[in-house]
């Protein structure tokens, strides 16, 4: 080893999603270090990553690229360059100039990122429902007088008495949107996700994910609706509002790949199909050394000077080989995790048009049905033209979350595919026999969860700040549910405390909690 080579400071990485690979390639422009990422899949990207069934592209779960942050947009511009189209020519990119490239001309389209309407909806009693939730004439027509005046009723209710101490999620949403639009709306689909009731869920998740939303920024989005055209993507619209949104020609897993390439090209090593093992600490509460196995191989170890995590925090905590409090390795050992799998559906046709009856140009829906599993659908050829090989056909994901321990996760992959297919046309999406192929794809710890014992997450949180070489990123390296930008958000601030040499980790935390980086600026 060269003495040059042994001067640079090492830093471990575990974990090629969003937030480590981000991580890697920012610290990687500067000189002085030596980056090893540790990632335990065949492939980058964690959940952000695109998988390939016969040129048929799966999103794991729906990827839309919008930001508020400056930073965040610039940094997606430089890996992939945009391709405007004529028909987004009513965006108002604020700061375009400081944030993303003019000159397009000669834009490979399917190696940019595309602008793309956005477009979700509720699909409720076989109706759709837009969401958000805008208050116009087919909203009380889809719902009957008799419903609309229910919710209408609640929501005076909850802004002239709402409930003083908000316990969990279930109050959260009661107060901002009444009990009748909750029962409506909010309450099953919640079950759906995570598996619990709203009473059993911290209000925490409601403040993570739906933040200042409520139905008086509903009505006041309706009305601009109304009164004159949105200005599409800019970073002065709440994020669940936007009308556009960026979007990689191939899935979000392109830019993940684009940012591997250049991280290789850079002298990051990365290390596929290897897993940490063991974690060292010397007598400062440093860092000292980890082991990973790799697959087909001995376990090695490394020496960091800075260890990087974007992994679950439960086998986080296993991997200590000090001793670790009983109480906090009890509090890591039953943090909750979702569990998810996508249902990659390729048809002929399906029933949902438009009024000119073509296929419906909605990115996903929300299945609001009771008497389905499903939890939303993805339609695929409305990412991307090129998320689909055939055109003529339509792409679809049907998206369920689960536990590993649920009876359909253990289902034959042919047997979910038929499942899938028959609950969508239980529920009017198509006719089972349209189907003409199928695929599973399984994400285990997909969604942190802020149920059960996450009331004493704090201690974790703790234990994990008195390490001051030890920095956790991303969604699951922190347990808390972030978008893709708030991840990228933790890498660039890891890279900041590296290079200053600081162990101030509050501001890490505060990310998508604190009014800084709320996805609405003040």
């Amino acid at each position: 080893m060269s003495q040059k080579l042994a001067n640079k400071k090492s830093i471990v990485i575990i974990g090629a999603g969003p937030a480590g690979l981000t991580a890697a390639y920012e610290l990687s422009k500067y000189l002085g270090y030596k980056i090893t990422i540790i990632e335990q899949s065949n492939q980058v990207g964690g959940i952000s990553k695109t998988v390939n069934y016969k040129d048929n592209l799966i999103d794991l779960g729906g990827h839309r690229f919008f930001s508020k942050h400056d930073e965040v947009l610039r940094w997606w511009s430089e890996i992939m360059p945009l391709h405007a189209e004529p028909d987004v020519n009513t965006i108002n990119y604020q700061n375009k100039s400081k944030v993303l490239p003019t000159d397009l001309n000669n834009t490979n389209k399917q190696n940019s990122l595309l602008i793309r309407p956005r477009k979700s909806r509720i699909y409720y009693n076989q109706h759709f429902f837009d969401y958000p939730l805008q208050l116009k004439p087919k909203l009380l027509k889809n719902l009957g007088l008799y419903k609309s005046l229910k919710i209408t009723l609640g929501i005076l209710k909850s802004r002239v008495n709402p409930i003083k101490e908000e316990k969990n999620l279930e109050d959260f949403y009661i107060n901002r949107f009444g009990k009748e639009l909750y029962n409506t709306f909010f309450k099953d689909y919640t079950r759906k996700v995570w598996g619990k009731e709203c009473h059993e869920i911290s209000d925490a998740w409601g403040r993570q994910r739906v933040k200042t939303l409520s139905i008086r920024r509903i009505i006041f989005h309706s009305l601009k609706n109304v009164l004159g055209k949105p200005k599409g993507f800019s970073k002065k619209t709440e994020t669940s509002l936007v009308e556009h949104f960026l979007y990689p020609a191939k899935g979000p897993g392109q830019m993940w790949e684009k940012v591997r390439d250049k991280c290789l090209s850079q002298g990051v090593k990365i290390e596929m199909e290897a897993q940490l093992k063991n974690i060292w600490t010397d007598d400062e509460n440093k860092v000292s050394k980890i082991s990973f196995l790799r697959k087909g191989s001995d376990i090695e170890t490394l020496n960091p000077d800075y260890l990087i995590s974007s992994m679950p925090v439960r086998p986080l905590i296993e991997a200590f080989t000090k001793e670790v409090p009983d109480q906090l390795r009890s509090i890591a050992r039953n943090l909750e995790y979702r569990d998810f799998l996508i249902v990659g559906l390729l048809a002929n046709t399906i029933k949902l048009k438009n009024k000119q009856g073509k296929r419906v140009t909605d990115n996903w829906l929300y299945i609001q049905d009771r008497n389905v599993m499903l939890g939303r659908l993805q339609l695929f050829n409305n990412w991307s033209p090129y998320m689909v090989a055939n055109p003529k056909q339509t792409w679809l994901g049907a998206e369920y979350f689960c536990y590993r321990h649920d009876d359909l996760w253990k289902m034959k992959d042919k047997e979910i595919i038929d499942f899938a297919a028959k609950e969508l046309e239980s529920i009017g999406v198509l006719d089972a026999q349209e189907v003409v192929d199928g695929t599973v794809v399984r994400c285990p710890k997909a969604y942190p969860s802020y149920t059960g014992v996450y009331e004493d997450f704090n201690e974790i949180v703790s234990f994990l700040k008195s390490h001051s070489n030890l920095i956790p990123i991303g969604r699951n390296g922190m347990h808390k549910y972030n978008n893709q930008d708030h991840s990228m958000l933790t890498a660039f601030k890891a890279r900041d405390l590296i290079l200053s040499k600081s162990s101030d980790f509050e501001k890490l935390w505060k990310i998508n909690t604190d009014s800084e980086y709320l996805e609405e600026k003040n």
